[in-house]
């Protein structure tokens, strides 16, 4: 095993804390990864020896799920619908603002404010 080493964290800035935290993380994802192509090629190596593969023993699971698709307009601007008293704005979509909520509780209708 390697030989183990102490280090001083009250001693180290925050910028020295957060790159031996990302150089941690990128080991043990490192080292998890090794981890699994070995349990992966054991498993392939004694799959082959009983003559089996993995389309056998786990139906469906051999295949990769596809990777989703991103829609194209994922994070555009929504055209404004609604416009207040004081210039907020609305898209019409989501949570009904607080002003919109107010405006009808004083028995306004919300079409009023339709641009």
């Amino acid at each position: 095993m390697a030989e183990k080493f102490k280090v001083d964290l009250e001693a180290l800035s925050v910028a020295e804390l957060t790159a031996l935290r990302d150089a941690a993380e990128a080991k043990r994802l490192e080292k998890l990864d090794d981890a699994k192509n070995a349990v992966l090629a054991e498993a392939k190596e004694k799959l082959a020896q009983l003559g089996l593969s993995f389309e056998n023993v786990w139906p469906g699971r051999a295949v990769p799920a596809p990777e989703r698709k991103h829609r194209k307009d994922a994070g555009a601007q929504l055209a404004v619908r609604f416009r207040g008293p004081n210039g907020e704005e609305w898209s019409g979509r989501g949570r009904l603002p607080r002003w919109l909520h107010a405006m009808e509780a004083e028995g306004r209708n919300r079409e009023e404010f339709r641009i």
